[in-house]
């Protein structure tokens, strides 16, 4: 079953709801879900908002249209900063939070990943990397065909050893809603509000990180175990930013999956 907003993968009912990275990477999390509906049903929910708020609430209406009882929520990249951001409004309505390839929770770790990143590029994909950044800062860009050009250019860096998917599993880009929705929330991360988001989970917190992923587990890892909040980290070996694409994580990557929904289905 397929709506303008919910994607639905596998066997009724479903468990577990996956959330894209982006923001604006709409239906970028498909390979996600179509590889773990292969042991239970799952949500793809498709964001439109334009704000953070928008955003955490569009979310409350797909899953409790879709879904009878609370979820394992799956977030990737931004997807896991949205999943938290949605668990912390709405206690008791995620089952389980699993951050996979989330990115620092405090703006003191983003010099290391933007080192961890150059230093996967070529000199020439490091200027090149520049240049876009810039472009996307100036007035008057086109900004779904730049952020297209620099997430090509990220994903080189972020990933291990990627195998291609399917066309259309990566998603349409929606630069407004980058440009909207990030800005909003990288002000949440800079004002601390981003991580005392954590302080409200009153659900079991799962983190899969890939080794070769710029974006630092520190940054994730860290500031949560200084406020004192509970969580289960896995990192993966030869993995990048994005683990069911990835070609030797991937297989590990999912079991880890199964086993989180599992927890929530006794």
């Amino acid at each position: 079953m397929e709506s303008f907003q919910v994607r639905t993968y596998g066997p009724s009912p479903c468990r577990a709801a996956v959330l894209h990275g982006g923001p604006g990477a709409i239906g970028s999390a498909a390979g996600l879900a179509r590889g773990l509906a292969e042991s239970c049903g799952v949500l793809e929910p498709l964001q439109s908002k334009y704000s953070v708020t928008e955003q955490v609430e569009e979310l409350h209406r797909q899953l409790t249209a879709y879904a009878s009882r609370p979820l394992v929520l799956i977030g990737h990249s931004w997807g896991a900063w949205l999943a938290a951001l949605y668990a912390a409004r709405h206690p008791g309505l995620a089952a389980r939070l699993v951050l996979i390839g989330c990115g620092p929770l405090e703006a003191a770790y983003l010099p290391q990943l933007e080192a961890r990143r150059l230093a996967h590029f070529t000199p020439e994909e490091a200027a090149r990397y520049r240049e876009l950044l810039a472009a996307l800062s100036s007035p008057g860009s086109a900004p779904d065909a730049l952020l297209r050009q620099l997430g090509t250019l990220c994903e080189k860096a972020d990933n291990f050893q990627p195998f291609e998917e399917p066309d259309g599993d990566s998603g349409t880009i929606d630069g407004e809603m980058y440009d909207k929705v990030f800005g909003e929330a990288a002000e949440l991360r800079r004002d601390g509000r981003l991580l005392a988001a954590f302080d409200r989970i009153s659900c079991p917190l799962e983190i899969i990180h890939g080794v070769y992923d710029t974006h630092p587990p520190e940054g994730v890892t860290e500031p949560l175990s200084r406020r004192g909040i509970p969580y289960t980290f896995h990192l993966l070996e030869q993995c990048g930013h994005t683990p069911w694409r990835e070609r030797y994580a991937r297989d590990e990557f999912f079991r880890l999956l199964n086993d989180a929904v599992k927890k929530e289905a006794r």
